[in-house]
């Protein structure tokens, strides 16, 4: 519940942020605009205005981080806590305890003597 609310937040803080940028970009075009028709210059406007390497690069960014955030709120992180790494992860420390309990072969002691790190 607390992963939702947060995903939902940072979607909301994201769509604000876009918002107050279009809105300051036109801002800025309207005051340019204006200040062109007073001074006899024409300002042809070409394109949404993004330039050619930011909008390539960061538009495949946002498109990451959508997806990311679905996915963290889909599923466990990484280092999600118990349960984050499946199964397998549960049998293998079920064999690595028993490998310990054991012991070395061929050593006449209970595998006391080894240091565990």
């Amino acid at each position: 519940m607390r992963r939702g609310i947060g995903v939902v937040t940072v979607i909301v803080l994201i769509l604000a942020a876009i918002a107050i940028g279009v809105g300051a970009y036109n801002v800025g075009l309207n005051e340019g605009l204006e200040e062109a028709r007073r001074g006899g210059e024409v300002v042809r406007v070409v394109g949404p205005g993004f330039g050619f390497p930011f909008g390539l690069i960061l538009f495949p960014l946002f498109l990451f981080g959508i997806f990311a955030l679905f996915r963290a709120a889909a599923w466990r992180g990484r280092w999600g806590g118990k349960g984050a790494h499946g199964p397998w992860s549960e049998r293998a420390e079920e064999w690595h305890r028993q490998l310990h309990e054991r012991g070395p072969e061929g050593s006449s002691g209970s595998g006391s003597e080894r240091q565990h790190v």
